[in-house]
């Protein structure tokens, strides 16, 4: 009996010591050796939860609950697993069934109320509270609680003092005292990493970014790196864009809070931001494998499938994420990659299904009232001020607003500390950074500077808050770049900022919005001031053509590895050049190999290349002599930048808004002739350019003059056209509100 006893009194020790790990193989042979059966099914299911390992848990606890009905821990634990899991039901049954065979069960009384304070149903979670208080009434993380459903920063602080309460304790004194009252306390004891902690906190929610990330620097040193600081530093790192520092930080913590989905959502995301793709689809799978399908992990891993050019498979992930908001956001994010379902009218499907679960709410009066002609606030509502496609392809447009028709209000939703960023700023007659706000608060926000019209520049895309203007923060609204790949579906988003190549007449039933058609293109390019000069047509000395195509692979489709195959087939000497992102992460790049090769690309001739400096990736293009366009999602930036360099682009035609971004830039610059209809056509004229080498070596000599001379880089005339779409807009408004349509004058 010793003998066969050693192996739970074992794996107890192992657990009290906290080698969890080393405790499983142990509880495995109690359980086959069958002895302890009961306790062994309980302590293995509660390590493996502890593990995150929440799949591997449920089981062995549903079988320690069927062992031993008498006893509430196998309860309550399957109702941990259950909140993990977002399962609220099954977490109900957990708590409540825990409670009915010990009513005095405080770690259940404590999980009712987290359930009825999600639902918010502050006053049934005060009463649990309390009835748990008068069974532990010593029970700091119950105290905690309830100061948290009080408002209470007294007793917060309180906690602080004893140093109790932990990090809840201090993200709830961040958020309920000022970091000014803060430092006050912690002058008592500037070395207790909880103070520190809380004053970082607090002023990052004030905006104070750098002050806020070098406290909690400070308050992780304090701690001797404690596993949940170095989380919150991971956190916010990944927040403010600085994933290469948040990586290892939030890797770290993982390893002694397997079981917290937040951050194992967040560094699958942070991966997939610094291009690990690889490394990001595992971390995300496991995940999904322990937590289950929910929509966040579903999200993430769909949009890292993307990334990797698997387009299908992306879109079957996300699929899987229902038909939420933010799972139909992240569809209309992922399907106008899609080879068959990326075309306006699916898209415009997927959009209506989101619009229709999003508020529908009546416009608010407008204080400022309707005369059509009085000059106009107009805000710019991004996460992109600087250097990102928003910047290159807005700025100038922006600032050659004329400032006697035109007050400009940007609303930056996450600042970007560089020169593009700076002009943002500069040409600003108001600034505003503005913190993380739930939709309607933020729209609340924006309504308060009572602009006339509001300009999303952010779509459904990373950072994004196009869903907050369906709580109509001003009287006309508009959708412009950032994330413009189609139609968002926004009930109260008027208009489209558009131009008759992007959406040609018969376009308009793929859109919820009315289309705002510029008379030339709709955006106004801003080149980088450290591109390289244009070279000599490379044709010239190799005597045979390079294509390239600089785009992400997400963009790479089946249909256009085939024509990619077809061009180079038919021209037995020519070359292909592949310069992104993804391309560096080594199984991702052999993954896109087995494909190309698979739809027949010659994998010999092609040549690949991974991320680069702006500037190198730019020199890039002096190698290439034809670009050639993805489908159906075409290059937006990457075709600008094409074209600054000096290479022209073969393009295809698509249906959806991403799939005629070449189109419009093409065709102001007098190159429609490069753009196909069909695949047979975009073939075709491939191969046509490479037998015009001395076509081809005029046209680059005065490509950069020919488009800075073009409408797309005429600042001062975008400004004034861009004025007067706004104005048209406006006008309509007044009109509404003069027919007695609209809000009152």
């Amino acid at each position: 009996m010793n003998l066969v006893a050693a192996p739970f009194r074992m794996a107890m020790d192992a657990l009290a010591a906290g080698r969890t790990e080393a405790a499983l193989p142990l509880l495995r042979a109690c359980l086959d050796s069958g002895e302890e059966a009961a306790l062994a099914q309980l302590n293995l299911g509660m390590a493996l939860g502890d593990l995150g390992r929440l799949a591997e848990a449920g089981p062995h606890l549903r079988a320690a609950r069927q062992a031993m009905p008498y006893m509430a821990e196998p309860r309550f634990r399957l109702g941990q697993i259950a909140v993990q899991q977002q399962r609220w039901e099954e977490a109900r049954a957990g708590f409540e069934g825990a409670l009915a065979v010990e009513p005095d069960h405080v770690m259940s009384l404590a999980g009712l109320a987290t359930l009825a304070e999600a639902r918010g149903d502050v006053e049934e979670a005060m009463l649990l509270v309390a009835q748990a208080l008068l069974l532990a009434p010593d029970d700091h993380g119950l105290t905690l609680m309830r100061a948290r459903l009080r408002g209470s920063a007294a007793e917060v602080v309180a906690l602080l003092r004893a140093g109790l309460g932990g990090m809840e304790a201090v993200r709830l004194a961040a958020r309920l005292v000022e970091a000014a009252d803060l430092r006050e306390e912690a002058a008592q004891a500037p070395l207790e990493w909880h103070w520190q902690a809380a004053i970082g906190l607090a002023e990052l929610a004030a905006g104070a970014t750098e002050a806020g990330i070098a406290t909690l620097r400070l308050a992780t040193i304090l701690s001797d790196e404690s596993p949940a600081l170095l989380a919150l530093l991971g956190l916010h790192l990944a927040d403010q864009r600085r994933h290469g520092e948040a990586e290892p930080l939030l890797a770290e913590a993982i390893q002694a809070q397997p079981g917290d989905v937040q951050l194992r959502s967040q560094h699958g995301i942070t991966l997939l931001r610094l291009h690990r793709l690889a490394e990001a689809r595992l971390v995300l799978e496991a995940a999904v494998a322990d937590f289950g399908a929910l929509p966040s992990l579903l999200c993430n891993l769909a949009l890292t499938l993307c990334g990797q050019g698997l387009q299908e498979e992306a879109l079957a992930v996300s699929e899987q994420a229902g038909n939420t908001v933010l799972a139909l956001g992240c569809r209309l994010g992922i399907q106008p990659y899609h080879p068959r379902l990326g075309s306006g009218q699916a898209l415009h499907a997927t959009a209506s299904l989101l619009g229709a679960r999003l508020p529908q709410v009546a416009a608010p009066p407008h204080a400022p009232g309707f005369a059509p002609d009085r000059r106009l606030r107009v805000g710019f509502l991004s996460a992109s001020f600087g250097r990102h496609p928003v910047g290159w392809l807005t700025l100038a447009g922006i600032e050659a607003l004329p400032r006697e028709a035109i007050e400009v209000v940007c609303y930056s939703l996450k600042p970007m500390p560089d020169a593009l960023a700076r002009r943002f700023q500069a040409r600003a007659d108001l600034w505003r950074e503005l913190p993380r706000l739930e939709d309607g608060a933020l729209a609340e926000t924006i309504r308060a500077d009572q602009p006339d019209i509001l300009v999303d520049l952010g779509g459904h895309g990373e950072g994004g808050r196009v869903t907050a203007l369906a709580h109509r923060p001003a009287p006309v609204q508009v959708k412009w770049v950032g994330a413009q790949s189609a139609t968002t579906g926004v009930p109260g988003l008027d208009w489209m900022l558009t131009d008759a190549w992007q959406t040609p007449p018969g376009s308009e039933a793929h859109y919820t919005e009315s289309l705002l058609r510029m008379p030339d293109g709709y955006v106004c390019y801003t080149p980088p001031p450290w591109a390289p000069p244009v070279g000599v047509l490379p044709a010239l000395a190799r005597g045979h053509v390079t294509f390239g195509c600089f785009n992400n692979l997400a963009k790479i489709t089946p249909d256009v590895l085939s024509a990619w195959g077809a061009i180079l087939a038919a021209l037995p000497r020519a070359r292909l050049v592949l310069r992104t992102h993804g391309l560096g992460d080594a199984a991702t790049r052999a993954r896109f190999i087995a494909r190309a090769h698979g739809a027949g690309l010659p994998v010999e001739r092609l040549e690949l290349h991974g991320p680069s400096p702006h500037e190198a990736l730019l020199e890039g293009y002096n190698d290439i002599d034809v670009a050639l366009d993805p489908f159906p999602y075409a290059g937006g930036l990457t075709a600008c930048e094409a074209l600054w360099m000096g290479v022209p682009l073969v393009a295809m035609a698509g249906s959806s808004f991403s799939g005629r971004h070449a189109v419009s830039h093409l065709n102001n610059l007098g190159l429609g002739h490069w753009v196909a209809e069909d695949g047979p056509g975009y073939v075709a004229r491939a191969v046509a350019a490479a037998h015009e080498i001395p076509a081809l070596a005029g046209l680059r000599a005065g490509m950069r003059a020919r488009m800075a001379a073009s409408p797309l880089m005429d600042a001062p005339r975008f400004g004034a056209n861009l004025a007067a779409a706004l104005r048209d807009a406006w006008r309509a408004r007044c009109l509404q509100a003069q027919s007695g349509a609209g809000m009152t004058m």
